[in-house]
């Protein structure tokens, strides 16, 4: 018997598949029938997938590729009826149907973990902000995954300049575990299932975790991570800074746009002095300083360069107070119960005309509605309106089965005596070959013959 699901929930698999799987990686779809339910499965290498969803109908096990999901998964909210067959699987939705090739392999889940631990969907964040702070392109792997230590209960992610550590999650083991990045930790699909309850557990070499009706696995990266306790310790002389959050705000709306953004390390000068002002140059000898004048300082004055990525991560994830030692020292964010460090390196300011330096005060500039807590807010979007098209209602003429069945007589007609003049064709090029190679083999003999020439000498 066919089974029939909404495509709304193929969907919404699809969606969590394509973040959670590189589609380079060829993953595997399985349906299997669980039940009442039906447990839909992606596999790859190093990451698995299930999400249980409601159906009608029954039928064995089968497999079809990631990429042929893509083919039939839309966006409308209509009944997907899927009928495997022995070698190919019949899709129908609406007045649309194919056929699809059939996988001959199910895939088996790994083991489920014990024992578990429950967490709220703010480890999800957690890991969503660890996520940005891993190097992808190192070739040391520990840099690449996000390290969810058991010992001390934290979550740290470091690209070996810059570090963010999260405290407070327990984890059912003391040592530590490496887990991939995923983009699937910061979805929207995600947050949308409609529980708060994490599940968090390790079976074998991979990491599980469970959000409602959605399961998933991550493959453990083999590896260390790097020491850096001691990187997370702030030094006592150091220079503290308080960004006010109407000022974060301030910078974040404009970080992006201030000139030298494609340079080297993509520099930003932070400097303490009697003025807090973050400054930017570009190659044409001009540049761009804000002044925020709702931001103070304690300390001695100082100025420093860091890459201005570091600096709107920083306020991104919602740090307001920088412990700035000298130039070339970590730059520590302190928070309550997470911490922020990245380095710095000397400033080599050019030499500017001051008339060339553009000069933006905080206090003066068009307020921010953006927070430094709520900066990544997710721009409005316009809606246009479009033009109504009335549709005319269009009579289509009944088509009768005798039509139907004469149409379908003639196509396989017409197949058949295309497949004669195919055979004819390649049967003549057979025998032409075959003639061009006997020349061929008769022009080799005759070269290989040496003439004999006799010569008669009369006396």
């Amino acid at each position: 018997m066919a089974l029939t699901i909404k495509q709304s929930d193929l969907y919404r698999f699809e969606r969590f598949v394509a973040k959670l799987v590189k589609s380079s990686d060829a993953p595997m779809i399985c349906f299997i029938p669980n039940g009442s339910d039906l447990k839909l499965a992606a596999f790859s290498k190093d990451a698995t997938l299930t999400m249980s969803i409601s159906k009608q109908g029954h039928a064995d096990p089968f497999s079809i590729s990631h990429a042929t999901l893509k083919t039939f998964v839309g966006k409308r909210d209509a009944d997907i009826i899927l009928d495997p067959q022995t070698d190919s699987v019949h899709v129908r939705c609406g007045e649309e149907q194919k056929w699809i090739p059939r996988e001959k392999h199910v895939n088996s889940l790994p083991n489920a973990p014990k024992p578990t631990v429950t967490h709220d969907k703010k480890i999800l964040n957690a890991l969503a902000a660890a996520a940005r702070c891993t190097d992808q392109t190192n070739i040391r792997f520990a840099l690449g995954g996000i390290c969810l230590r058991g010992g001390t209960s934290q979550i740290l992610a470091t690209t070996g300049i810059q570090l963010l550590a999260q405290e407070g999650f327990h984890f059912p083991w003391k040592q530590d575990v490496l887990c991939p990045a995923a983009k699937i930790f910061g979805s929207k699909e995600l947050q949308d299932t409609g529980t708060d309850a994490v599940l968090l557990g390790q079976a074998d070499d991979w990491i599980y975790f469970a959000v409602g009706a959605v399961e998933f696995w991550l493959r453990i990266i083999a590896g260390s991570f790097p020491k850096t306790a001691q990187l997370l310790v702030p030094s006592e002389k150091a220079t503290i800074l308080d960004i006010a959050a109407g000022d974060a705000g301030f910078i974040l709306d404009r970080l992006d746009k201030l000139p030298g953004k494609k340079e080297h390390e993509s520099p930003i000068h932070l400097s303490l002095d009697t003025k807090v002002t973050l400054r930017a140059y570009d190659k044409e000898q001009s540049g761009t300083t804000l002044e925020l004048s709702r931001s103070h300082y304690t300390g001695t004055n100082v100025t420093v360069a860091c890459n201005r990525l570091f600096l709107k991560n920083a306020l991104q994830f919602g740090f307001l107070q920088f412990r700035i030692d000298p130039p070339g020292k970590p730059l520590v964010c302190p928070g309550e119960d997470r911490t922020f460090v990245f380095m710095t390196f000397t400033p080599a300011e050019p030499e500017i005309d001051p008339a060339k330096m553009n000069v933006v005060t905080s206090a003066t500039a068009q307020p921010v509605v953006a927070t430094a807590a709520k900066a990544s807010i997710t721009p409005v979007q316009v809606k246009r309106r479009r033009r109504r098209v009335v549709k005319q209602d269009v009579v289509k003429p009944a088509t009768s089965k005798a039509v139907l069945l004469q149409s379908a007589e003639q196509i396989r007609q017409d197949l058949r005596n295309s497949l004669i003049q195919v055979n004819t064709l390649i049967r003549e090029v057979k025998a032409q070959r075959s003639k061009d190679k006997l020349i061929q083999n008769t022009m080799d003999s005759l070269r290989k013959l040496k003439p004999r020439v006799t010569f008669t000498l009369n006396h």
